[in-house]
């Protein structure tokens, strides 16, 4: 029998990219999606459930879950205020894994930010920070906390800021060598790929991945890949 996976935030530009990852996996049996509102996306293995994140609580999915992924996040310009955002990147993300946990879930993948911690001013990281000890304290036999720096790559909605952003980093990505390596710009393909690979790594307890590791690991499976099809190399 197949893995079951639980997805939350699949509609956005990582959790769009993660689930075609997963699809392809030969051992992933069913993928269950929570959104607000119906998803385009078509598959056998894609069974969509339209929810409300403000009552996770009354949710029963009537299954056990294998391994559950996060995608849930925003920024404090597209939340509209600091107590909106606080409320998707802290509560939801919350209320998610302990939907989780509820249906015995025992691996749980979530996307947080590159410098995240409580003890910083910066409202931002400081919600990530939480965040993560809040996920940290609820005793996963394996959590992955993935620690992108700033998200490039094709999106559905144009954002001049960050496309002009992520063009200067990528410029200058090159040059970003020793503890600066650590805030190159992440291509969410890459990210997305990382994260369904998470499948198949070691079930430590908790598992921070910084930048700089899921580089090197999106790395090592291109590697493998073309190992796997020229034979020799």
């Amino acid at each position: 029998m197949g893995k079951q996976v639980l997805v939350a935030g699949g509609s956005g530009e990582v959790g769009r990219r993660l689930l075609q990852n997963l699809i392809a996996r030969n051992d992933v049996e069913q993928i269950h999606l929570l959104n607000r509102h119906p998803q385009d996306i078509s598959n056998p293995k894609i069974i969509q459930h339209q929810i409300d994140f403000e009552h996770l609580d009354a949710l029963d999915l009537q299954r056990d879950f294998d391994f559950s992924y996060c995608c849930l996040g925003s920024t404090i310009k597209q939340a509209g205020s600091k107590d909106a955002f606080e409320k998707i990147d802290l509560h939801y993300v919350q209320s998610f894994a302990q939907l989780a946990k509820r249906h015995h879930c025992r691996h749980f993948a979530v996307i947080s930010s590159v410098d995240a911690k409580t003890k910083t001013n910066n409202f931002y990281l400081h919600t990530k920070g939480r965040m993560e000890e809040a996920l940290i304290s609820m005793d996963w036999p394996a959590l992955w906390i993935f620690r992108p720096s700033l998200l490039v790559g094709k999106r559905q909605e144009f954002r001049l800021t960050e496309k002009l952003a992520g063009f200067l980093m990528t410029l200058v990505s090159p040059l970003m060598l020793g503890p600066a390596k650590n805030y190159r710009p992440m291509p969410m393909d890459k990210l997305a790929q990382v994260m369904a690979s998470a499948m198949d790594m070691p079930a430590n307890k908790v598992q921070i991945v910084e930048n700089k590791q899921i580089e090197e690991l999106a790395k090592r499976q291109v590697d493998q890949d073309i190992n796997q099809q020229v034979p020799g190399l």
